[in-house]
């Protein structure tokens, strides 16, 4: 097995330890013909620590033309003359030498920059779109994390807070925004100069600014903060319902954290051509279009929350991130965990009739569990010792789900009024710098008048999270546990049996809230157990997995769900702990099937969703065997028969968000099931459909899937042209969506033909070979793919955080040993690439856990089937 271990054959130099910027001076000269860029910087800053004869800085593909230094004393300026400069690309940096020492003391620092304006999504990058038949392009920036050296020299790391004093010259008549307001600005000849206010003291990866043209919506705080969405011209007025969620959530979080919001505008934008979700730089948050931008009359509440929580994400950032940063990426937490949890918190506060905690337990808690079930998974604070591996850290399920299900925890274990208080004071004292993990405990603590940082400490530093086993036979007043730690391979071992200060959120109450020992007995009360069986981590307050071993009180809780007496939380993690156990082999998949029958009048969409995850896992154990699969298909149809009807194909004015979410999911599962009825509708509105507004937007995906899967080559074609005719990136995500689902070899094949074309933009290929790969039909295809293609997936997206997710795909995926054998042959030569060993060593892991588990239960779920 091929175990990560950190690289530390080039550890990261911490160059703020040795010059500390104050300010910097910056101008920017974009030249769009001929995708360049040249600038000139000038850092004020301290030279600290012992006298050297050079001053380092960041810098990644520039070239520096020209360079002076001048120190400022008690004796006046001093020039120094720059002997040599010299560029090590090796170590990102750029090394002034002077024959003179530089001491300790107060720097002016000036270079002269040129670069390259590149396709990859960082640093000064290109966006292409088209309008009115016309080729039109965005320059716009992405820094984080460690991208703002590509654009000029700096001191590129989240500890080297300074102020910045932007310029941008580019062609007249486009727009210009950065992170502040334009406070100066000329246009001469076929250029503008536009100078903006100097920024608050933050991070370089906050830096960022955007030219071209573009059109706005906007509106205003109740506090005065202008609040302004941007897009591609003809896509602006498609910005309204993001200004509106910006608004209350900017409300809400100022509300919340007792911080005003520092600057007198926010600005978000909708980029065509965009790598992450969004990107919280302070004042100008960038969006990809398809989480920013909707069509209010025929877009899916799917989309509609999405861009609600991310807004809400990245605008929680402009205090967890912007306002206080973490001095190091060690603890990227400290950014990402807070805005995990915090979107649903102002979500939940805003839109209080969508229900989100459930999705955060069904999205967050899931993602989080699965990916931290694996043996050498990272830890939520991870030590960064190599460059290369601060874009490995943003680990979706691990740094935001589960840090975020942790902090959630934490505040519910607290009280959120003391929580709440607690992270007031923390913005209070740090604003404007730089923490640790020990600073917000410490804000905390004083709060609660707890040791918060002793509670939480494994919980941050341990990968994984306990098993805890639950003796308990209904009528008795003691209940026994037992933890360990839980693994989705029950033949691995860590030796670390150390227990965790687990809160067990129980229904009842119970002696003590917490389990600290690897064995505990606990007291409980009896006369509370009238109305609700005992049930812990109730509402996903908690982060582990109960395993309840008395046959009576698991017959009494399957009960309890027939008779309506469980939460809709507690139903779901009561079907989404039996899918780990399956998988960790603490129980069969027979067993989970057994537990669906207590489900049988379930009617909530996220509940739904764990019955669906539970019939995906077991159809992936006889997708082989056509009579077993059939048999699988029949359970399905029964299950959804009662639904169809009473939901119907078409959205009605009145339905909440859980109808349409259910609507959606029902239809989806009976299409998935190969329902006649609904295939043949599914099939008449394809043919009758001419623009996607014609489709009910909780439907119109399974239109698709029904015309891409079992529709003519003529519906294929169909499809397909509308996904190179239409504009809208959330449109052509559903789209593409449908069309991956092909199960005919030639339209596969004319698929994956595409993925190295520009019809499919860089940023959305990941979504294409993810369902291509996730596709029994064209699974085999697609793996051929990356494998022969994979110098230009190298060229394309090495330096980008999702490079991983290719091993990651495969091994969510794969399931077979000649899988895995395809895949160890394919990515084990490439485990020096420290970019990918981690989700290699990960996948290789998720792969032989799922072959152990599939060695368990293929024969008995085939047997239950037959």
């Amino acid at each position: 097995m091929m175990a990560y271990t950190s690289w530390m054959t080039k550890s990261v130099t911490r160059l703020y330890e040795y010059f500390q910027p104050e300010q910097y001076g910056l101008a920017f000269n974009i030249n769009k013909k001929d995708m360049t860029f040249s600038g000139r910087v000038t850092i004020r800053g301290k030279k600290v620590g012992k006298p050297s004869k050079r001053l380092t800085f960041h810098q990644k593909g520039l070239k520096i033309t020209a360079a002076s230094v001048i120190k400022q004393g008690k004796k006046g300026v001093e020039q120094y003359e720059i002997g040599r400069i010299n560029n090590q690309d090796t170590y990102d940096e750029v090394r002034l030498h002077s024959e003179a020492p530089f001491y300790p003391g107060e720097y002016i620092v000036s270079m002269d920059f040129t670069g390259a304006i590149t396709r990859p999504m960082n640093g000064i990058y290109p966006c292409f779109f088209e309008e009115d038949g016309t080729e039109k392009q965005l320059i716009a920036t992405q820094f984080e994390s460690h991208h703002a050296r590509e654009a000029f020299p700096c001191i590129d790391e989240p500890e080297a807070k300074a102020t910045f004093d932007l310029t941008v010259i580019s062609p007249a008549g486009e727009t210009v925004i950065a992170n502040t307001p334009v406070i100066e600005h000329s246009e001469k000849a076929d250029l503008q100069v536009n100078t903006f206010e100097t920024t608050p003291r933050m991070s370089t990866y906050l830096l960022a600014f955007v030219a071209g043209d573009m059109g706005f919506e906007q509106a205003t705080t109740k506090n005065g903060t202008l609040v302004r969405s941007y897009a591609t011209t003809a896509k602006a007025p498609l910005t309204a319902y993001s200004v509106e969620v910006a608004v209350k959530v900017l409300e809400f979080f100022e509300d919340y954290f007792g911080v005003a919001y520092p600057l007198p505008k926010l600005d978000m934008v909708a980029l065509p051509d965009f790598s992450s979700g969004a990107m919280e730089n302070w004042g100008l948050v960038t969006y990809r279009e398809s989480v920013m931008l909707l069509d209010q009359q025929s877009t899916s509440i799917e989309t509609r929350q999405q861009i609600a929580l991310v807004i809400a994400h990245e605008l929680s950032h402009q205090w967890f991130g912007n306002l206080v940063t973490m001095k190091w990426w060690d603890d990227l937490w400290l950014n990402e965990s807070f805005a995990n949890m915090m979107e649903y918190k102002a979500i939940d506060a805003i839109y209080p009739e969508w229900n989100v905690w459930e999705q955060f337990v069904s999205h967050e808690g899931v993602s989080a569990k699965r990916r931290d079930s694996l043996l050498d998974v990272q830890s939520v604070h991870i030590d960064v010792n190599h460059p290369d591996e601060i874009s490995t850290i943003f680990d979706p399920s691990i740094v935001y789900a589960k840090g975020g299900t942790l902090l959630h925890m934490l505040m519910h274990y607290l009280g959120e009024e003391i929580f709440r208080k607690g992270l007031q004071a923390y913005f209070q004292k740090h604003e404007y710098g730089n923490t640790t993990a020990d600073d917000l405990w410490e804000a905390l603590g004083e709060v609660s008048g707890q040791d918060v940082g002793a509670f939480m400490h494994d919980w941050l530093n341990r990968p994984g999270y306990p098993i805890v086993t639950v003796d308990w036979k209904p009528g008795s007043e003691t209940v026994e546990f037992e933890q360990k730690r839980f693994l989705s391979d029950p033949n691995a071992s860590t030796g670390d049996d150390r227990p965790w200060q687990v809160p067990l959120a129980s229904t009842v109450k119970l002696s003590s809230d917490l389990l600290t020992s690897a064995n505990q007995k606990h007291y409980l009360d009896i006369g509370e157990l009238a109305n609700q069986p005992l049930l812990l981590n109730h509402e996903g307050m908690s982060y582990f997995v109960p395993r309840y071993v008395n046959a009576d009180h698991s017959e009494q809780i399957s009960q309890a769900i027939s008779d309506s007496k469980v939460s809709t939380i507690d139903r779901f993690l009561l079907l989404d702990n039996y899918n780990l156990l399956q998988r960790g082999g603490q129980a069969t998949t027979t067993d989970m099937l057994d537990l669906m029958k207590a489900y049988k009048n379930e009617t909530n969409d996220n509940v739904w969703g764990a019955l669906a995850m539970s019939i995906a896992e077991a159809r992936r154990l006889i997708e082989a065997d056509e009579s077993a699969e059939e048999n699988l298909n029949v359970m399905i149809r029964e299950l959804v028969a009662p639904l169809l009807p009473a939901l119907g194909w078409d959205d009605k004015p009145n339905d909440d968000a859980q109808t349409l979410h259910l609507r959606g999911m029902i239809y989806s599962l009976a299409a998935g099931a190969k329902e006649q009825s609904v295939i043949d509708e599914g099939l008449k509105r394809f043919a009758a459909f001419k623009n996607p507004s014609d489709l009910a937007a909780s439907t119109r995906s399974i239109v698709y899937f029904v015309g891409a899967r079992y529709g003519t080559n003529e519906d294929f074609q169909k499809l397909l042209l509308l996904y190179k005719t239409c504009q809208s990136a959330d449109e052509k995500d559903e789209v593409a969506s449908g069309l991956t689902s092909a199960k005919a070899p030639e339209r596969y094949a004319a698929l994956i033909a595409l993925l190295k074309t520009d019809l499919i933009r860089r940023q959305d290929l990941m979504h294409w070979f993810a369902w291509l790969l996730r596709n029994r039909y064209s699974r085999v295809e697609a793996w051929q793919w990356l494998r022969d293609n994979w110098e230009w997936v190298m060229q394309e997206f090495s330096s980008d955080k999702s490079f991983g997710y290719f091993a990651r795909f495969c091994g969510g995926v794969f399931s077979k040993q000649s899988e895995l054998d395809e895949f160890m042959a394919f990515f084990t030569p490439k485990q020096n690439i420290i970019a990918l060993a981690r989700d290699i060593t990960l996948a290789e892991q998720e792969i032989k856990s799922r072959l152990a588990w599939r060695e368990r239960n293929e024969k008995p779920i085939q047997d239950y089937f037959s």
